[in-house]
């Protein structure tokens, strides 16, 4: 375990130190400030499963919703029924009202000897706000209005030698604060682009992975009012001990961002913890753990459970069904995410 513990370690200023190179090498036209003011929806955890395990994601193997955190993955995608060669995943998540947000990914592989042999992966991501109705100064109502945003991702990914794997992906993202509102609307679009690496340590059952995502620039913006665009760097680590049912994932995000005076390891604030209980042939239970969003909920009541999360995998024949359930603290009202795996 304590040579776990060092190359874990050695891994993270690794991981630092190109993630303080990719922040200079951007400086003069990116702002990384603070988090991404990239839209919401390219850094969230869509996925029950992902949201389960908190987001620490960045390792995750055999899972194509691995296209939105690290294109890299797409490649350690494993069918295991070997007449099918289509995977398709579906997610959706509902809060309140008519506000609800989801994504679709399919992936498929390109066999060995066919030009960029490899695999390839496409995403659909949204979020809907819901629609509102629109007033005036003096409350007299002038129709409604929706809210809004959609991703469009394309990644591929290949193999290395000796266990490496490195993926890119490219993306559209197109985000309305006011949309059908008969005074002005308020879209944005951005085209951005993800880079990956992945390493499998099959010996030591060990997974790494690093992820820049979010390299782009805003292509129209906000009636005049632009917003930044990445980068969101990230590294993460799996690993699952001998004779242990057990899968333990740990992520770091955001590691470029702004110290705003403080020390190094301000920037390793933003961390997310999970693991995944393998139960039998079916069942797979889950729990999280996400730093920076327990620390974003907090609210003068205190934190209530906000940032833990859990869920179950059902296994059952080709499906793979997923529930997660996130807390978002004593102030609002928790929510359950569904998702849907399947080859064909």
């Amino acid at each position: 375990m304590t040579m776990y513990v060092k190359l874990l370690g050695h891994a993270v200023f690794a991981a630092l130190a190109l993630a303080a190179a990719c922040s200079m090498a951007s400086a003069q036209t990116i702002d990384v400030s603070s988090r991404a003011a990239l839209s919401d929806i390219l850094n969230k955890p869509l996925s029950p499963r992902a949201a389960a395990l908190g987001n620490a994601f960045v390792a995750m193997p055999d899972d194509p919703n691995a296209l939105f955190s690290n294109p890299a993955a797409i490649s350690t995608v494993i069918i295991q029924d070997s007449g099918r060669m289509n995977d398709i995943s579906l997610s959706y998540t509902h809060y309140v009202l008519d506000i609800n947000e989801g994504s679709v990914v399919y992936e498929h592989p390109v066999p060995e000897g066919v030009l960029f042999a490899g695999n390839f992966a496409a995403g659909v991501q949204y979020f809907s706000g819901g629609t509102s109705t629109e007033a005036n100064a003096a409350g007299e109502e002038q129709g409604t209005f929706h809210t809004g945003d959609v991703a469009l991702l394309l990644g591929y990914s290949s193999t290395g030698s000796n266990g490496l794997h490195y993926g890119v992906a490219a993306k559209v993202v197109s985000s309305s604060l006011v949309a059908g509102s008969s005074i002005q609307d308020y879209s944005a679009t951005w085209m951005a682009a993800d880079l990956g690496l992945f390493y499998e340590w099959e010996k030591e059952h060990m997974t790494f992975g690093f992820s820049v995502l979010n390299l782009g620039t805003e292509v129209t913006d906000y009636a005049g009012v632009r917003e930044a665009v990445g980068p969101n760097v990230q590294f993460g680590a799996s690993i699952k001990p001998q004779h242990l049912p057990l899968t333990l994932h740990v992520a770091f995000h955001n590691l470029t961002r702004d110290r705003e005076g403080r020390n190094l390891f301000y920037a390793l604030d933003d961390f997310s913890v999970g693991g995944e209980f393998v139960m039998g042939k079916v069942v797979r239970l889950r729990f999280g753990y996400q730093n920076e969003l327990r620390h974003d909920l907090s609210v003068p009541t205190g934190n209530g459970l906000a940032g833990f999360s859990g869920g179950v995998g059902l296994h059952i024949k080709r499906y793979d069904i997923d529930f997660a359930l996130d807390d978002e603290g004593p102030d609002f009202s928790s929510f359950v995410r569904f998702g849907l795996r399947t080859a064909f």
